[in-house]
């Protein structure tokens, strides 16, 4: 597999105004949000089901069990929740919520760290490839008390966040630095007039002529060994059931105690 090298991030960009933690910061914002929302519809033909450790964590769990999908993307787990229980998925790209609501799903649009989901209503919940595109340390443990919020006593969530170690991962990536920007390739087919292409992108978006395609530059913190169970254990009311590595991604499971 080519590898992709990922570009460190300039720190001065990681500069934030002191803002709850739910406030999205620009570096969210422009190499988040509208990064997705520009790739949704080509981001969706490469993400059509589970991961095999995410389908044996829903399999895992009860018969009839609620599940929240937060940053459930354009749903590709979902189909594996329905399949124990009831599933709901939130994401902040509106763009990736049509896909799902074009595939029926049931979601809703809201930010990862402030989700308008019923305290304890919850038997599991997902963060899977999310907390890799939050930019500060205050907005990743908001994004787990906010899953631990919404579990049931017992409930239990998994989360999974690209791993700076990548020796047996998929993705094919180089990770020079913990705050990266990781380009995500659009290629053109037919006749595009690139040069007008270029005055509708947004700020994480640019043209490369020669091959023809168009370049978004995705935010990704990518996690060092130690480092998300580090933020887990800042959380009061959580319990570390399991902490893995798994193609590419450190992964963690954890239950809800009180």
């Amino acid at each position: 597999m080519a590898k992709t090298r990922s570009r460190p991030l300039p720190q001065e960009l990681l500069k934030t105004e002191s803002r709850s933690a739910a406030h999205v910061p620009d570096i969210e914002a422009k190499h988040v949000l509208d990064v997705y929302d520009s790739i949704a519809p080509h981001w969706h033909g490469t993400r059509y089901k589970a991961w095999p450790r995410v389908q044996a964590f829903i399999d895992g769990l009860p018969r009839h069990s609620v599940v929240a999908d937060i940053g459930c993307g354009n749903g590709k787990n979902m189909p594996a929740c329905e399949s124990v229980g009831f599933a709901i998925g939130s994401d902040f790209s509106v763009k990736l919520l049509e896909i799902c609501r074009e595939r029926k799903f049931e979601v809703f649009a809201a930010d990862c760290t402030a989700v308008p989901l019923r305290t304890g209503a919850f038997d599991a919940a997902l963060s899977i490839a999310v907390l890799h595109h939050l930019s500060t340390r205050e907005r990743r443990i908001a994004a787990i008390a906010e899953a631990k919020r919404v579990l049931c006593i017992g409930g239990r969530m998994l989360f999974y966040a690209w791993a700076k170690e990548q020796t047996s991962g998929r993705s094919g990536h180089i990770f020079e630095s913990a705050d990266v920007f990781v380009p995500w390739h659009l290629k053109m087919e037919g006749e595009v007039d690139l040069i007008a292409i270029k005055d509708t992108l947004p700020a994480a978006g640019s043209v490369d002529e020669e091959k023809k395609a168009l370049v978004f530059d995705r935010y990704c913190h990518v996690y060092e060994e130690g480092e998300l169970p580090s933020l887990f254990e800042a959380v009061e009311g959580l319990r570390i059931v399991e902490c893995y590595y798994d193609t590419g991604n450190w992964c963690v499971i954890a239950e809800r105690t009180s």
